[in-house]
């Protein structure tokens, strides 16, 4: 079950979440799980905690991100300490496919910003700019975690070949040379990107809830913004599990009209 907690303040949802946490779970050894944005939200929550509880031990702070992907690769099979596409791996996945995309047609806008000018290796560039390889693979990395994060759909449908922006229209012409980029880094991963695994991922969390090692009681305290990824995986767990969301927001009015449907369902929830 997914319970949605809002409040102007952190600390009124802090009092409420250690009413949640002061009636113990079914197993006294297993620990709570509480998913955190930043370390010092932690730190907070666990001084507020002791505070208000008395003691606050046998709870982990995971981030959003890292629980989501740990799931995601429990229902896939793909671990994310093993996924290319997690890490510094993707780096060195894309680091590869522009070297390659800079020296063709479609790669003119890799080219024009890495310094090739030419055809021929790296060496025969006069205006080769080298020093931009790695840092330009390791923002085309992050984008592309970015948009397998915000829309998933997106970056299926440049899988199977569909130039869509990932809202029911044509990528731009000019933008284009980003999905076949992804394709070669996909080819160069060998294994589907995260957002193609996620669907099926979800599927199975709902139906198979013992699928994943988490406690019965799960909670996400603080998120500012959900992406769409972590939004379809916390609703699949919470599926089997019980699963509370602690957000602060400002306004009343404001969250009304949002829980109303004035957000796209694919899109950030606040």
């Amino acid at each position: 079950m997914l319970t949605v907690h809002r409040s102007e303040r952190g600390d009124v949802l802090l009092d409420a979440l250690a009413e949640v946490l002061a009636v113990p779970g079914a197993d006294p050894f297993v620990p709570d799980l509480i998913a955190v944005p930043a370390r010092g939200v932690e730190r907070w929550i666990i001084q507020g905690l002791a505070s208000r509880l008395g003691i606050a031990a046998n709870i982990e702070f995971p981030t959003p991100a890292r629980l989501v992907a740990d799931a995601v690769g429990a229902a896939s099979g793909i671990a994310p300490d093993d996924d290319p596409w997690r890490g510094e791996r993707l780096v060195w996945l894309v680091l590869t496919a522009i070297d390659a995309m800079a020296f063709e047609p479609g790669g003119a806008v890799l080219a024009r910003h890495l310094g090739v000018s030419r055809p021929g290796g790296w060496a025969e560039q006069p205006g080769h700019r080298p020093r931009r390889r790695y840092p330009t693979a390791e923002l085309l990395a992050g984008l592309l975690r970015s948009y397998g994060a915000n829309r998933p759909g997106m970056l299926a449908d440049w899988a199977g070949g569909r130039d869509t922006d990932g809202l029911g229209g044509d990528l731009p012409e000019d933008l284009r040379w980003q999905a076949e980029l992804f394709r070669r880094v996909r080819d160069l991963a060998g294994v589907p990107s995260p957002a193609e695994r996620l669907d099926d991922a979800c599927a199975r969390l709902r139906d198979e809830p013992g699928l994943v090692g988490l406690p019965a009681r799960l909670s996400v305290y603080g998120p500012t913004r959900l992406p769409s990824d972590q939004v379809a995986v916390f609703s699949a767990l919470a599926a089997g599990r019980e699963l509370h969301v602690w957000l602060p927001h400002p306004s009343p009015a404001l969250w009304s009209a949002l829980a109303g449907g004035a957000v796209r369902a694919d899109g950030p929830a606040p």
